[in-house]
């Protein structure tokens, strides 16, 4: 009962001052939300990036051409040096290796109608699909039959379907490609930005890329796909054993290309991002520190302004105890008022800036409560002591 009368008196005494009120406020509220905030855009950027990893594959290596060298310089180029039939033998020839898809990537423009795109191009095998995990949300692969023919034929990521076609099905449409027909059988769906548009490629059979498009007859990359995670070591001496022999290494020779997991760099970037948001986070727990600040300031002023009113309270028989609980209440009150603005202004501003909906985590909505909370008892704390305090003789005579 003594708690409910204090909260009634604590909203009373906000309405007495509401511009002081309204700008305490302000300063949890914009705290609480830049903490809540933070956290979605973590979340957000997490999601994305489990998205991709999973988009990746499980347990693939990516195998590319290493960087060629002048004079004992390394230089921005590549060499050439990967070939289809390497692929093969590093399948066949490996215990712990289940899978090698080959790759060649060029530069290509796609146009239909009056619409046209510059985007990239990559040749490769039916196996890509199960391996990459890069399954059509339309349509379908291509087959061995189509490799082996050298079809014409070709898969769309979602950003050139979306220049080319807008909302429109591509599947079964023809379109031109480096001024050569192709029949559209597939489309793939949006996997998000990356440190490159993953979505801005047209897939098409490996013979068809090198040998109707680009006429090479080497590749820029081959996915090795693993058994496990675990068999990584031997995976990578089988590679090395197999490309250092047919490429005529000597023992004292650097390798010249180079085998990287794909999903560690995407790891690396996840911990990064996960360093940045805590970094962030406290950056936004610093405001609410000073919204705390605020609120023992505006207590401190409330406990000047009615030091009679405290006197007259002591006078009539009211303890220590129930001015200390009074004033500590209206310091809790107004740090979990500032924090119902906050989250209800982050969910507001998640919604109409960012376009994903009201949701906000749960768990961080609890903290913020009790980080509100605490920010309120303790800035209420020294200021309802000075008033719990105060004599009382000195109180009533006060002007």
């Amino acid at each position: 009962m003594i708690i409910l009368e204090n909260i009634l008196m604590a909203l009373q005494s906000l309405k007495t001052n509401p511009l002081r009120s309204v700008l305490t406020l302000t300063g949890i509220a914009v705290g609480i939300g830049a903490v809540l905030y933070v956290v979605i855009l973590g979340n957000i950027t997490q999601q994305r990036i489990n998205d991709r990893l999973e988009s990746l594959g499980s347990n693939v290596l990516l195998i590319r051409p290493g960087y060629s060298h002048m004079r004992g310089v390394r230089t921005a180029q590549n060499v050439i040096n990967l070939k289809w039939d390497e692929a093969k033998e590093i399948k066949t020839t490996s215990d712990v290796i289940i899978a090698a898809v080959p790759r060649y990537t060029g530069q290509g423009v796609a146009e239909f109608k009056d619409q046209n795109w510059s985007t990239r191009v990559t040749g490769t095998t039916p196996e890509y699909e199960t391996v990459n995990n890069d399954h059509p949300i339309e349509g379908r692969f291509f087959s061995e039959d189509e490799l082996n023919r050298r079809a014409r034929v070709c898969l769309l990521g979602a950003t050139v379907h979306e220049k080319l076609f807008g909302n429109h099905s591509p599947i079964g449409e023809s379109i031109i490609i480096n001024s050569k027909r192709f029949t559209v059988i597939g489309l793939l769906g949006a996997k998000g930005e990356s440190w490159h548009n993953p979505d801005d490629v047209v897939f098409v059979p490996l013979t068809t890329a090198q040998e109707r498009l680009y006429g090479v007859d080497y590749l820029s990359s081959i996915l090795a796909q693993m058994r496990s995670a675990d068999d990584y070591d031997e995976s990578l001496f089988d590679i090395e054993t197999i490309l250092r022999r047919n490429h005529r290494l000597r023992s004292d020779d650097e390798n010249d290309f180079r085998v990287r997991r794909q999903d560690l760099f995407l790891s690396a970037v996840q911990e990064t991002n996960q360093e940045i948001a805590n970094f962030i986070i406290i950056i936004a727990l610093v405001s609410l520190i000073v919204g705390g600040i605020g609120i023992a300031n505006v207590m401190l002023v409330t406990v000047t302004e009615r030091t009679r009113e405290i006197g007259l309270r002591r006078a009539i028989g009211a303890k220590k105890f129930h001015i200390l609980t009074q004033f500590l209440v209206e310091a809790v009150i107004l740090g979990i008022i500032g924090g119902i603005l906050g989250t209800v202004g982050c969910m507001g501003f998640n919604y109409f800036f960012t376009g994903n909906g009201l949701s906000i985590p749960l768990n961080w909505v609890g903290y913020s409560f009790i980080i509100c909370s605490g920010i309120g008892s303790i800035a209420g704390l020294y200021p309802a002591f000075q008033a719990a305090n105060k004599n009382v003789i000195d109180a009533l005579r006060y002007e």
